[in-house]
């Protein structure tokens, strides 16, 4: 990548910084507005508009010890300067102010004559602060709604805070409104002052503009996320400022990159809309859960780090496919506008050479995936072209329906046959036979490798940066990837990704890494990264949360800070002795996501950046709340995150727990998306011992999850019976109901048990009678006896030694209680009574 396109990039993010720094916090110097005014904005009736591009000017000038030095000096590639770049985009004169300029629109989805309209009208500009970001989802819907859609419709406002797992929440507008401008000032000014206290903490900015621009871009998205991009006119304001920066960016280096390429940098030829300027690339990480759960080898040795290791590495080659794309293009990192759960969306100039880099990368990540993983993983890559006129409201759906048509078509042959077909050559003669185990013990499918070994086992180098990972992500918060052959000291990948990238981990301060120039991103996995006075790079969720020993607890090769095993989980859900010791799997993920992106918003709603908004807000519920409210939360802190991202989850812990979990987390997912009900996510759970493979935890609960899509989503499936969420809960009321009575000793442990076969009876009946239109065969009719059974087995085993009033009265209420759930429920009642008596269940340690 050029310093040109870096210039343009970066001037692209910055160009409406000014909407969210206040300039009384920046103490600009007196007459600074009236000197600078013409300079950068446009005029209408003799006076000034558009005043937040004077204070992105501003900002840059006064926070230029902050930035790298190249930003403020004449020699930062070629052009324009960097401050007229990223401040005259409202009065632009020469080709390359007017892409700055044309990608804050294209971001938008307007046409310039509606974004000059639009952004005169509606909301005064004066009360442009106590505007409020609104959330996406309320307003999404597949049912037929009114084109018209106004700000003042909407009840949910996100507040004007950091971003925090706490924040993402949105919150009811008559609690977060501001009481008047100055409050509304006053938070905004706050903001700033924290902002820029933070900004100058960033590492890397005397050294690599490049890796500061990352790390730079992390901070703003902590500080804008809330912040609404359009606050004046009449517009929704929905789409947060990052989201609009990050997409602006994207779409200002493609624009910059074609015209570069075709010789036409010259402003009529940037203005033309009907030039196919722009290719549109999507990248799928295909077979994720295969890969990270299969299970083939001889040895459960290590399982938690191999899970731990193999989710985190699914991520982490998306995001390297992403930037080996990028790296061959010439884009920077702002290029990739979406990527979750192992898929990614990024722009790229519609040239001859990008193209060419798009094959070219397939071929080289799918060379390197298939000689490892035999073909079970690939990346599938898909494209279409686009004029300017396509990111336009009107036109973007259809866009956006092409890029998805194009990967669902991809899909059918994700990889070439020609290729890659046939059998493996040289796979038996990569085995070491004199090794104690030639395959590798913990996959079961590559050989071993006579220089790799975890702990003195040989295996394969796959599985031993697995292993590597799953160590090393619980123990040092900083991960650095570099360059194949930088030399960093400690431990690293025995594999460099694609043949190119290599990962070290950290725990020293990134202000004193030296060679920066050969580190290609340096993340911080605490995101916050507040609590420490070590420059802050680029915070990355790690998308999952791993339960560790406290001080206080006990357990297999047990020390404070150590990650708890799989059988630490299962042991944990009894209770001195008493309870089931077994592990839970969750899985869930959202009901109809494909179409509800597709058909979800209206039409004229329809912007890229409004769709980045959304896939964003929408992994930050997954990736960013789920992780802190299991870590934060004693009763859940033994719940383990496979996966969470994108639109999906998968989790492990104690059986109990995660049923529990299930519906909270269904209640917090209401709340997240406001309560709307056509945006949902249904469950599938299933029951372990602790020692059951990997691969078989994951088929059990993935079969669950589609029994409840099958049965019409919005539901859970437990024990192989599936129910709508109110239902679930309704039972979890049963539940409580049946063990108040035992430990009341209104029922006995042996009538416990045998409301299984009243369940069985009943659901028999049932069956019979909605099957058979001439009633119940005579042969068959013993079924319909289990109400006077239920009568006798209570008579017979219930309330002995109470005083005879109150038993027939307490007999009377539990046969009332019991015929009306067996009547309502049926076959469904057993979820509520084999959690209980899995809960009250007194198991041998000798099994």
């Amino acid at each position: 990548m050029n310093k040109t396109t870096l210039k343009i990039a970066m001037a692209a993010f910055f160009h409406d910084l000014g909407k969210f720094i206040d300039p009384k916090v920046l103490e600009l110097p007196a007459g600074y507005a009236d000197e600078n005014a013409g300079a950068f904005l446009p005029s209408f009736d003799g006076k000034y508009s558009h005043w937040h591009a004077l204070y992105t000017a501003g900002f840059i000038e006064k926070t230029s010890k902050h930035l790298p030095a190249e930003l403020n000096t004449g020699n930062f590639g070629d052009g324009d300067a960097f401050i007229r770049l990223a401040a005259a985009h409202h009065d632009p004169s020469s080709a390359m102010e007017w892409i700055v300029a044309l990608a804050d629109r294209i971001s938008s989805g307007m046409d310039r004559k509606t974004f000059d309209k639009e952004s005169m009208q509606s909301v005064q500009i004066k009360d442009y602060k106590t505007t409020r970001l609104l959330p996406v989802f309320e307003h999404m819907t597949l049912a037929d709604a009114p084109e018209s859609l106004t700000a003042e419709k909407c009840r949910f406002r996100y507040p004007l805070k950091p971003l925090t797992a706490e924040s993402i929440f949105p919150i009811q507008q008559k609690n977060d409104s501001p009481a008047n401008r100055a409050s509304a000032t006053a938070e905004y000014q706050d903001l700033t002052k924290d902002f820029l206290a933070q900004m100058g903490r960033l590492a890397h900015a005397e050294t690599d503009t490049a890796l500061w621009f990352e790390h730079f871009d992390s901070l703003v998205k902590e500080y804008t996320w809330a912040i609404p991009a359009a606050r004046v006119g009449k517009v929704i304001p929905d789409v947060s400022l990052y989201d609009h920066l990050r997409t602006s960016a994207a779409i200002a280096t493609a624009m910059y990159l074609f015209h570069a390429d075709s010789h036409t940098l010259e402003p009529r030829a940037v203005q033309n809309i009907d030039d196919e300027k722009f290719l549109l690339i999507s990248g799928s990480f295909s077979g994720i859960q295969n890969f990270i759960f299969s299970s083939g080898g001889e040895s459960a040795k290590y399982r938690s780090k191999i899970l731990r290791g193999r989710s985190f590495y699914v991520s982490l080659l998306s995001d390297l496919a992403a930037q080996l794309l990028c790296r061959k293009i010439g884009l920077p990192h702002t290029a990739v506008m979406f990527n979750a759960g192992g898929r990614f969306t990024l722009l790229a100039p519609n040239t001859e050479s990008a193209a060419d880099a798009l094959v070219a990368a397939e071929k080289e990540i799918n060379d390197w995936l298939v000689a490892r993983t035999y073909g079970e993983t690939s990346m599938i890559f898909s494209s279409v072209t686009a004029k300017s006129r396509d990111f336009e409201s009107t036109h973007f759906s259809a866009l956006w329906e092409r890029l998805v048509n194009a990967g669902d078509e991809k899909k059918y042959s994700k990889l070439d046959l020609a290729a890659y077909g046939g059998a493996v050559e040289d796979y038996l003669d990569k085995f070491c036979n004199d090794l104690s185990s030639a395959l590798c013990p913990l996959c079961g499918k590559r050989p071993a490798e006579r220089d790799v070994a975890v702990h003195d086992i040989p295996c394969c180098a796959l599985c031993r940066d697995h292993v590597f990972l799953g160590e090393n992500l619980v123990k040092h918060p900083y991960v650095l990837i570099t360059e194949k052959n930088a030399d960093f000291p400690g431990k690293r990948l025995f594999d460099p990704v694609f043949e190119q990238f290599q990962l070290y981990f950290s725990t020293t301060d990134p202000a004193r890494t030296t060679r920066s120039r050969t580190i290609l991103k340096y993340w911080c996995l605490d995101v916050g990264q507040a609590d420490t006075d070590f420059a802050r790079v680029t915070g990355r969720q790690l998308n999952g949360y791993v339960p560790i020993y406290s001080d206080t607890e006990e357990g297999e090769d047990a020390e404070p800070g150590m990650p708890k095993t799989l059988n630490d989980l299962a042991t944990s859900a009894a209770t001195n002795g008493q309870g089931v010791e077994a592990l839970g799997v969750l899985k869930a993920d959202v009901d109809n996501l494909g179409l509800l992106m597709a058909c979800g918003l209206r039409k004229h709603l329809y912007t890229v950046s409004r769709m980045a908004s959304l896939s964003r807000q929408l992994d930050h519920f997954f990736s960013l709340f789920l992780p802190d409210f299991l870590s934060n939360s004693e009763k859940f802190q033994n719940i383990y995150t496979v996966f969470a991202g994108g639109d999906d989850l998968f989790l492990i812990g104690p059986w109990n727990r995660i049923i529990e979990l299930s519906t909270v987390l269904e209640n917090k997912f209401k709340a997240y998306v406001c309560q709307n009900p056509e945006i949902t996510f249904s469950a599938g759970i299933s029951l372990h011992k602790p020692h059951t493979p990997i691969n078989t935890l994951a088929k059990a609960s993935e079969d669950a999850l589609e029994k409840s899509k099958h049965g019409g989503r919005k539901r859970i499936t437990l024990f192989e019976h599936t129910v709508t969420w109110p239902v679930f809960k309704a039972l979890d009321a049963v539940r409580d109901e049946l063990y108040q009575w035992t430990a009341d000793q209104w029922i006995s442990l042996v009538f416990l048990y045998r409301i299984n076969f009243f369940i069985a009876m009943a659901e028999e009946e049932k069956l019979l009678f909605t099957s058979s239109q001439e009633g119940i065969p005579l042969d068959r009719m013993n079924c319909t006896q289990w109400r006077a059974k239920l009568a006798y087995s209570l008579e017979r085993s219930a309330l002995p030694g109470i005083d005879p009033g109150q038993r027939k009265e307490r007999l009377n209420h539990v046969r009332e209680k019991m015929a009306m759930w067996l009547t309502v429920y049926g076959g469904d009642l057993r979820i509520a009574l084999w959690v209980l008596q899995y809960s009250l269940r007194k198991e041998s340690k000798n099994g």
